[in-house]
C-alpha cells in the first residue's frame, strides 16, 4: 500500500473574483476535490472578495520526503437559482512546493469562459495546508511489527506499549485515535493502583487541558486492553509540532490527604452558600469578585511559608465547582496533585497547565496549574471530596513522536 498523509486543506478566501453578472457580484463558492474526495465551501453572496476560511480533511499521497504530494483541483462556482455556472479552476500540485510553502499559497484561475478573463482582474483562490499526519493505515502498517500493538480498524485507534527498563512491559500504553479533524492521544495504566504519576505535556503550548479517567474495576478498551486509568489531550490538530509533545511518568508516594469539607469548614462555611454570602460568611480566603473565584489555605500550610496549592471555590454559571489550585513554586517541582472522590463509579477529570502560570488577583497568586473534577452528579457535598499530594521521583519520559511515526 502507497503510504498517504491525512491532509488538512484549507480555503481561506478569494481575490478580485470576476463580475458574473451585470448587476450583482459573484455569489461565489468553492468545490474541492482530491483524488476520490470531493466537497464544497459556503456560499458567500454578492462579493468579489470572499473570505471562506474553511478547512476540509482528506487523504494524498506521501512523498519520499514524508510531506504531501498529489493534485487538488479546486472549482470557483457562482450560485444561481435555477443552475449554478463553472467559472473558473485552480489547480495546486502539493509534490511542487516545498513544505515551508504550504501555509498561505495564491492561485491563479483559468476560466471557463473568456468573458471572465476580459475584465482584467488579477483573481486568485487563497489556499494553504496548514498541518498533516500519517494516515491511520499507513501508521498501522508502520507500527504491524511492534511488540503488544493493538488496532481498532473501524474507529481508527492504535496503541502502543511505553517501554521502560524500570516498568513491567505493557504497564503503560500511548494510544493515538483520529477523530474527523485532528486526533487525541491517550496514556492508559492497565493495573490497578499503580503507583505512579502519568502525565502528558506539551512544551512551549501557553495552555494545555490533560483530561483523566479513573476506571476503579476496569474498562476494556479493545480485547488485550484493559485499563484502570486513561490521561487524554484530546482534539491536537494536524499542525502540532508531535516532538514537543511528551509522556511522563513518576514514582509517586502519598504525602497527605485532605477531605474538602476539612478545608472549608476551616474558613467558616456551613450550609449552602452563594457567592454573596459567602464572601461575608468567610473569613481568612482571598476573593476574585469578577471571576467569582475564592482562594482557600489549605490547613496544613506551614505559617510564613509560601503556599504550594489552594483550594479554589469557582461560582460558575450558578454552580459552584471545586478546583485545586497548584501555585507557581519552587517547592512543588517535584510534587504531584490530585482531586478524587470516595464514589467506586468512574471518574472523570480535568487538568489545565499554565506557562507562564496564570496571573490571579491582582498578581497575588501565580496558577501554575489547575484540577478539577468533570460531571460531579448534583448534590455531591465537600465531604465526598479528596484532596491528595505526592512526592514525584524517577521521572521517566516519552517523546510521541518517536513512537508514533506520524509525520
Amino acid at each position: 500500500m502507497q503510504p498517504e498523509l491525512l491532509l488538512q486543506f484549507s480555503v481561506i478566501r478569494g481575490l478580485q473574483l470576476p463580475k458574473t453578472e451585470l448587476t450583482s457580484k459573484i455569489d461565489a463558492y468553492v468545490k474541492v476535490k482530491a483524488g476520490t474526495f470531493s466537497a464544497k465551501t459556503r456560499t458567500r453572496d454578492d462579493e468579489d472578495n470572499p473570505v471562506w476560511d474553511e478547512s476540509f480533511f482528506f487523504t494524498v499521497p506521501m512523498s519520499a520526503s514524508k510531506s504531501p504530494a498529489g493534485i487538488i483541483t479546486l472549482e470557483l462556482w457562482d450560485s444561481n437559482t435555477l443552475k449554478d455556472t463553472h467559472v473558473g479552476t485552480a489547480r495546486l500540485d502539493l509534490s511542487a512546493l516545498q513544505p515551508s510553502q504550504l501555509g498561505y499559497i495564491e492561485l491563479p484561475l483559468a476560466w471557463e469562459k473568456e468573458k471572465y478573463g476580459k475584465q482584467g482582474r488579477q483573481s486568485r483562490l487563497v489556499v494553504g495546508v496548514p498541518g498533516w499526519i500519517a494516515s491511520f493505515g499507513t501508521l498501522m502498517s508502520a507500527l504491524h511489527q511492534v511488540p503488544g500493538a493493538l488496532f481498532n480498524t473501524v474507529s481508527r485507534h492504535a496503541y502502543v506499549p511505553l517501554p521502560h527498563p524500570s516498568l513491567p512491559h505493557g504497564l503503560l500504553y500511548l494510544g493515538c485515535e483520529y477523530e474527523a479533524d485532528a486526533v487525541d492521544f491517550k496514556v492508559f495504566v492497565t493495573q490497578p493502583n499503580a503507583p505512579l504519576f502519568v502525565d502528558l505535556a506539551m512544551a512551549g503550548r501557553q495552555h494545555t487541558k490533560v483530561r483523566r479517567r479513573v476506571h476503579r474495576d476496569g474498562f476494556q478498551v479493545l480485547p488485550g486492553l484493559t485499563v484502570f486509568e486513561e490521561i487524554k489531550l484530546d482534539d491536537v490538530p494536524l499542525s502540532t509540532d508531535l516532538r514537543q509533545l511528551m509522556v511522563l511518568a513518576f514514582d509517586k508516594a502519598l504525602l497527605w490527604t485532605l477531605n474538602a469539607d476539612q478545608i472549608v469548614s476551616s474558613h467558616g462555611w456551613r450550609g449552602a452558600l452563594g457567592f454573596a454570602e459567602a464572601c461575608r460568611a468567610l473569613h481568612s480566603v482571598d476573593v476574585d469578585y469578577k471571576e467569582q473565584e475564592i482562594f482557600m489555605s489549605l490547613p496544613n500550610d506551614v505559617p510564613g511559608v509560601p503556599p504550594e496549592a489552594m483550594l479554589l471555590v469557582d461560582y460558575d454559571r450558578n454552580d459552584v465547582d471545586i478546583k485545586l489550585a497548584v501555585l507557581s513554586a519552587p517547592s512543588a517541582m517535584d510534587k504531584g496533585y490530585d482531586i478524587t472522590l470516595h464514589s467506586g463509579q468512574p471518574i472523570k477529570k480535568t487538568s489545565e497547565i499554565f506557562l507562564p502560570p496564570k496571573s490571579k488577583i491582582e498578581g497575588r497568586y501565580q496558577v501554575a496549574r489547575i484540577y478539577e473534577l468533570d460531571d460531579v452528579a448534583y448534590g455531591t457535598s465537600f465531604s465526598d471530596i479528596l484532596l491528595h499530594k505526592f512526592q514525584l521521583s524517577s521521572q521517566r519520559q516519552w517523546e510521541v513522536a518517536a513512537l508514533l511515526p506520524l509525520k
